[in-house]
């Protein structure tokens, strides 16, 4: 897991240096050198940018349910997602941050499938909270729901992988069906979402930076 950690920061800073660049950041921090700049991912309304905060999401959908929507295909649904933090270094830390990225790990099950599915990456976007799954694994996009502390996850057009590598395989797509498009998941006490932290970002907390 370390090595996926070393890869995923130095993808997130690629594409952060990248997004400086297209929308003049950049420009303003060289002409402003003293003036540190965080930026703000549309996440934050979701779960507050402090490294170290975590939230998790689930929703299990009963056979009455399933009986009703003869369609829907998705049975269970769990979502995980953390605020990261880094120093100016790259070093994980929990405070003194130099920049922030929202990860996120999230678990699905099908009809007839005894598997369960899982993916993780990180929550961008400029507008959108847009999940994100490395090497063109697709996405979805996460959203607080008008009321309550629930999450709306929507399937993006193209689907997201489950299960896939940068280099082997690509995984077990899922796609938005005729009743598989948008889900609403109940908020749930993080250890619910235990096994998706450490399966993704274990190694992550072992010698944190202060």
């Amino acid at each position: 897991m370390r090595l996926y950690a070393n890869v995923l920061h130095a993808t997130l800073t690629a594409l952060l240096m990248l997004l400086d660049i297209l929308f003049g950041s950049a420009n303003v921090r060289a002409e402003q050198p003293a003036v540190a700049q965080m930026r703000h991912w549309p996440a934050e309304k979701i779960l507050p940018p402090e490294p170290g905060r975590k939230a998790c999401w689930r929703r299990v959908y009963n056979a009455k349910h399933l009986a009703a929507h003869p369609r829907q295909k998705v049975t269970k649904l769990t979502f995980f997602l953390r605020v990261t933090g880094y120093d100016a270094g790259g070093n994980f830390v929990f405070k003194n941050q130099d920049h922030i990225f929202y990860n996120f790990a999230f678990l699905l099950q099908r009809r007839g499938d005894k598997r369960a599915l899982t993916t993780a990456g990180d929550c961008l976007g400029e507008k959108t909270a847009d999940c994100v799954v490395d090497c063109d694994g697709g996405k979805v996009t996460i959203d607080k729901l008008p009321s309550g502390d629930g999450l709306s996850i929507s399937l993006d057009i193209n689907g997201i992988a489950f299960g896939g590598d940068c280099d082997t395989t690509t995984g077990t797509w899922v796609k938005p069906g005729a009743d598989d498009k948008v889900f609403h998941l109940d908020p749930v006490p993080a250890k619910a979402c235990e096994t998706l932290d450490k399966k993704y970002f274990g190694d992550w907390d072992e010698k944190p930076g202060q």
